[in-house]
């Protein structure tokens, strides 16, 4: 198909030209194919493998109104992994400009900004105390997303910036800040937030990001309970679920405070999670964990859904009195969202929950930082925030050129 105006390419975050990679794949320049999907998007091969398609532009083709959408996603990975295979394409001679641009942070955002910084001409360093990738290295499962599809992305990355292997704290912030044009940052979203509830200091109750980060570490020796509990309602908390089955758990129950209607999924993990056995249990909150040095069980509640509704949409569970009863589990997963983890944020403004405030070009409160991906906004996919990157870029070479 030849969509004229696709709404595909307009759905996409990164807005990669569908119809015209599609039309080489047909055509056999498979290999343009991937050159026309990497131009758009800098982390090309991981979006193929696990970008939500669902919700972006298969969700709007043009020919899903006739039988079924065409495969994108699919078509899109096939492409990057051929050249892959092949040898990375060798990309047209960038502009060259002695304008240094510093990015903090090596996962979707931060990279996505880097890779557009670099096709502006900007001389740019990243700064991460870890292996570039980010989300998608360190805690999205093996079973979703294979280290070396990440890595066909980051090394071919890797030749547009210097990487700097280092963790930043408040001295070292002011230091890059003074010593270039410009920054952004894209730390995400590192630290797991916890219930409140007593007993959440058990051993044998995990945040959700240090399950995963050390399942993906050590998949094949990881030990687990027989009976895990995983507390959230969202695809992190699907992704925990199904990795507690994969590593041998007897039971997987999923525990949510409101009905599955408000849940903040993908259709496609929901229906993962459950063909792995994952029991799935609506209008239910934790009260407390059981125990007294390891966790035995949680204690909840069940739930209604009142009338009044939050600034979501979402309709408000309410605690209904005399419902408790507890379920028993010697493995309990918080997973009900994360907060920026840096201190030495102190100085950018914030916004409600935490979340660094940016103006309309990404440019925080502080003059030449910028910020992009999930610590703007909050858990989102990896397209979105390499669309950040991107458009902060942009974002940061007007405010340079207008210096």
């Amino acid at each position: 198909m030849q969509c004229f105006d696709a709404p595909c390419t307009a759905a996409c975050p990164t807005h990669i030209d569908i119809p015209k990679f599609i039309s080489m794949i047909k055509s056999n320049n498979v290999i343009g194919a991937a050159e026309v999907v990497k131009t758009s998007n800098a982390l090309a091969n991981t979006c193929g493998k696990i970008c939500p398609e669902e919700v972006f532009c298969q969700s709007v083709c043009t020919r899903g109104k006739q039988d079924s959408p065409i495969w994108i996603r699919e078509l899109h990975f096939f492409a990057t992994q051929h050249e892959k295979e092949k040898g990375f394409s060798a990309t047209k001679a960038f502009p060259k400009s002695k304008q240094n641009v510093a990015v903090v942070g090596a996962g979707p955002a931060g990279l996505g900004c880097a890779f557009e910084l670099a096709k502006l001409g900007y001389q740019v360093e990243i700064y991460d105390g870890r292996k570039p990738g980010g989300v998608p290295r360190n805690s999205i499962p093996s079973f979703r997303l294979a280290v070396r599809e990440l890595e066909s992305d980051t090394k071919f990355l890797s030749r547009f910036f210097k990487l700097k292997t280092q963790s930043v704290d408040a001295n070292r912030f002011e230091q890059i800040r003074k010593s270039q044009e410009a920054m952004f940052l894209a730390v995400g979203l590192g630290q797991d937030r916890m219930l409140g509830v007593p007993g959440e200091k058990l051993k044998g109750v995990i945040p959700v990001l240090k399950f995963l980060e050390k399942a993906k570490a050590n998949s094949t020796s990881m030990k687990i309970g027989k009976r895990v509990v995983i507390v959230g309602g969202g695809n992190v908390s699907l992704d925990a679920a199904a990795t507690a089955k994969r590593l041998g758990a007897e039971s997987v129950t999923l525990i949510y405070r409101r009905s599955e209607k408000e849940m903040r999924v993908w259709k496609g993990e929901l229906e993962e999670a459950r063909k792995q056995g994952v029991e799935i249990r609506f209008l239910i909150n934790p009260v407390n964990i059981v125990g007294r040095i390891k966790a035995q069980g949680i204690r909840c509640r069940q739930t209604r859904l009142s009338r009044q509704k939050d600034k979501s949409g979402r309709q408000i569970p309410v605690e209904v009195a005399g419902s408790d009863f507890v379920l028993d589990a010697d493995t309990i997963i918080i997973a009900v969202g994360q907060t920026i983890e840096a201190e030495w944020l102190a100085g950018v403004e914030r916004q409600k929950g935490g979340y660094v405030k940016v103006g309309e070009g990404f440019q925080t409160s502080v003059p030449g930082v910028f910020a992009g991906g999930d610590m703007i906004a909050g858990e989102g996919t990896i397209v979105q925030s390499v669309a950040h990157g991107k458009q902060a870029a942009r974002a940061i070479h007007e405010y340079l050129s207008a210096k």
